[in-house]
């Protein structure tokens, strides 16, 4: 009887193993083999692999910032924007921010600092939060906005709670 018992779970254990050993998963088509090879490459351009021209382009961004003088702790600054970063001064202090959100493009250091994302993209507003339908989202979501095929620079209606039911896989050239 106990005999009969072991078999009877090593059966039932091969026949819920059999199935996933069976099921290919390792295995891709070829659209998402192109779409991988794809990203590598634009992934490939975007990077910086010299980790001193790296540090030199940070490094000489900083001292941009703060080496504008001896005396600048003294007094009150009075000017009209004091931006404490190498990327805020590059585009906060522009009074027409607002209205050229792109140039946040450009102000990137670092490795990936050759990455462009959006930039060369129009702008999509995400208006509805929902995420109901991985394969047909509907437009206005964010889910349709990351699977385009052209550059877009996204953004959002208001704010927003996105509660997603899967993984969300962004394709090239997006800025969110």
């Amino acid at each position: 009887m106990e005999t009969a018992r072991h078999i009877l779970v090593l059966f039932l254990a091969f026949a819920v193993i059999l199935p996933t050993l069976m099921a290919h998963i390792a295995e891709f088509d070829s659209y998402w083999e192109s779409r991988a090879k794809e990203a590598e490459d634009e992934a490939q351009k975007a990077y910086e692999p010299d980790p001193e021209k790296v540090t030199d382009g940070i490094n000489k961004e900083v001292q941009n910032t703060v080496g504008n003088g001896t005396r600048r702790n003294l007094r009150r600054y009075k000017g009209p924007c004091l931006a404490t970063n190498p990327i805020d001064r590059c585009w906060r202090c522009d009074p027409n921010w607002a209205s050229n959100r792109k140039k946040l493009a450009t102000c990137a250091l670092g490795f990936g600092r050759k990455a462009t994302g959006g930039l060369k993209g129009e702008f999509y507003e995400v208006t509805d939060p929902s995420d109901d339908d991985m394969v047909n989202p509907k437009p206005g979501t964010l889910r349709h906005a990351v699977i385009q095929e052209r550059p877009l620079w996204i953004t959002f209606a208001h704010g927003m709670v996105i509660t997603l039911k899967n993984e969300l896989m962004i394709t090239s050239d997006k800025t969110i």
